[in-house]
């Protein structure tokens, strides 16, 4: 295991904007047009514009990232426009509704005017692709109105070919036509982001996992977050190089040690992201650190108990501590990997028993909050038996909580697995995965209720290909739905609590006005609707070999990352969901 504090690199990387403004001011760019696409935010861009300007070059310095969104908010004029309608891009060998996807959220960004969209006739994708829009005004009149979406195929770094976001620069000069320019171009943040992944793939990872206990991935670069006069939408630079330093470094160790990208039980270590705006030259440092929070995790005491009901914000573990004590029962712990403490407890009661777990995935906060109300409401009825754990992963939750002192907003995917850098459910006996054992052997449950969240807002990978690989069917919010998962000969049993836990939240009007917003948005923005849908709850059903439980019902709230009354919400859609598989679990299982 490489020692914390070993520094495996720190370079600096001159700024695009600075270069390219040095470029184009050149006198013979006098009276030239002279486009240009980078990753930078609007005032950056505004003020590069200007600085070209006064050398007398006609200037556009746009965005590279999601370049529609930024066209309509800044550059198109809607004045006196009825009716909307977008041709997207279609490109041979690219996933089809790839820059339909893209387009989110514009039609929630013109007012109340429809949008339609439609797709283009499919093309290689070897120059400057386009959305085409037509504007059709009141009074019958059209104006058409291409908007450039630079990318380009390129391999990244486990050898897949990828099309995916980039610089580009188009010149046009009408007295030199030599100097005219149609390229891509490989902008700073795209190149901080390869200096990782390469450092990364060029080191040999051989011998034992973890690699290390944790490795930081610094960057610093002129990220921006701007939010959308719309739900919980921010365009956000910062957290999109997170989620693509996360991921395809994930990728590239599974690539290093011979794995299946899809594959769960590699163990590098914790991953880190460190993602910091900053002015001037881009800097990228990756070293390998340790656990800042661990020693006082380890031995953490009770905090004050909350009123639950209300909660708007995740909980701080004391607080979490303070309300499995309360609870009573039979007590039990065990360790994480880290030696912090899992709590669990254990309260009798007639009838077949269940195990509610919450906390897998750490950055997904729903689900603790659901777990513990319900389970206080039970206790209380003193009825359907039960074992809790309300924080599987506290190891996560650690990095959870450091990076939200930075990002609160963001999904913070690098705080999800476990300090190996695994998936808890491959996690082996006798560290996180043991609660669920005891939870088992407690109370012979033949149902495990796992409370689980996923992204409240879009989640790109831009540097990557946009669409987040071997996650396509989570780019934008679905709503609240439930995943069945049955071992064979147990569906029937399965489909009572599934179908018990529909009904009752199909009687909660806050959650089906949630599930009818969103999901209808998600069929327009992806042209697919990979789930059931009964009763305005969507769900799936799926036959699994391994499970140490017969019946697992998996709930999905978009709650990475909301707060106040939206996050009351959903571990109030949580708490039904637990409740009323309690109360199915005797006519499904007697």
């Amino acid at each position: 295991m490489i020692e914390p504090g070993t520094t495996l690199c720190d370079v600096q990387i001159n700024a695009s904007l600075d270069k390219l403004v040095g470029m184009f001011s050149s006198p013979e760019f006098a009276g030239a047009e002279v486009e240009l696409w980078v990753f930078d935010g609007r005032e950056r861009r505004e003020k590069a514009r200007k600085a070209l300007e006064t050398e007398g070059v006609i200037a556009r310095v746009r965005s590279a990232y999601k370049p529609l969104v930024h066209a309509v908010l800044e550059e198109l004029d809607f004045d006196g426009v009825k009716e909307i309608s977008i041709r997207y891009p279609v490109v041979d060998g690219v996933l089809e509704n790839r820059f339909l996807l893209e387009t989110y959220p514009v039609g929630e960004l013109v007012g109340a005017r429809p949008v339609t969209f439609e797709p283009s006739e499919p093309v290689d994708g070897s120059g400057l692709i386009s959305y085409q829009l037509v504007l059709k005004r009141g009074d019958g009149s059209q104006l058409f109105v291409d908007v450039p979406a630079p990318n380009l195929f390129r391999p990244d770094h486990v050898g897949h070919g990828i099309y995916t976001a980039t610089g580009w620069i188009r010149v046009r000069s009408p007295d030199r036509p030599d100097l005219d320019r149609n390229e891509p171009y490989r902008t700073d943040q795209e190149q901080a982001f390869d200096a990782v992944m390469t450092i990364l793939s060029e080191r040999n990872w051989e011998g034992e996992e973890p690699f290390f206990d944790r490795l930081n991935m610094r960057v610093e670069a002129p990220f921006y977050d701007r939010p959308l006069p719309f739900a919980h939408e921010c365009l956000s630079t910062a957290e999109a190089m997170h989620e693509d330093l996360y991921f395809s470094a994930l990728d590239m160790f599974k690539k290093a040690r011979g794995l299946d990208l899809e594959d769960r039980t590699l163990r590098p270590g914790q991953l880190v992201p460190q993602i910091v705006p900053r002015t001037g030259p881009l800097r990228v440092v990756i070293e390998t650190g340790s656990d800042p929070y661990l020693e006082t995790d380890r031995s953490v005491q009770p905090g004050p108990l909350t009123d639950l009901e209300t909660a708007g914000h995740w909980l701080e573990p004391g607080v979490i501590k303070a309300h499995v004590d309360d609870l009573g029962g039979d007590y039990y712990e065990v360790r994480s990997q880290r030696g912090r403490p899992v709590w669990s407890t254990h309260i009798a009661g007639q009838g077949p028993a269940m195990v509610i777990t919450a906390g897998q995935h750490s950055n997904e906060t729903s689900g603790p909050i659901g777990a513990l109300r319900a389970a206080r409401h039970m206790a209380d009825k003193g009825r359907t038996g039960f074992a809790v754990s309300p924080l599987v992963n506290p190891d996560g939750y650690a990095l959870f909580r450091e990076l939200c002192r930075n990002y609160p907003d963001h999904m913070n995917h690098a705080a999800r697995f476990t300090a190996s850098g695994c998936d808890l459910q491959y996690v082996e006996r006798g560290f996180e995965n043991e609660a669920h054992h005891i939870g088992q052997e407690k109370t012979g449950a033949r149902l495990h209720l796992n409370l689980h969240g996923y992204p409240a807002h879009e989640w790109t990978r831009p540097f990557s290909g946009y669409v987040p690989r071997g996650a396509e069917l989570w780019t934008i919010p679905k709503g609240f739905f439930l995943i069945l998962l049955h071992k064979p000969g147990w569906k029937s049993q399965g489909e009572v609590i599934l179908n018990a836990i529909i009904e009752e939240l199909s009687g909660y009007q806050p959650i089906v006005d949630l599930n009818r917003e969103q999901c209808g948005r998600s069929r327009l923005y992806t042209n697919a609707s990979p789930f059931m849908i009964r009763e305005d709850i969507p769900y799936t059903v799926e036959e699994v070999e391994d499970s140490l439980f017969p019946v697992t019902i998996i709930t999905e709230a978009p709650d990475e990352m909301v707060y106040g009354d939206a996050f009351s919400l959903l571990h109030t859609a949580q708490m039904k969901s637990v409740l009323a598989a309690a109360d199915a679990c005797p006519s499904a299982f007697s």
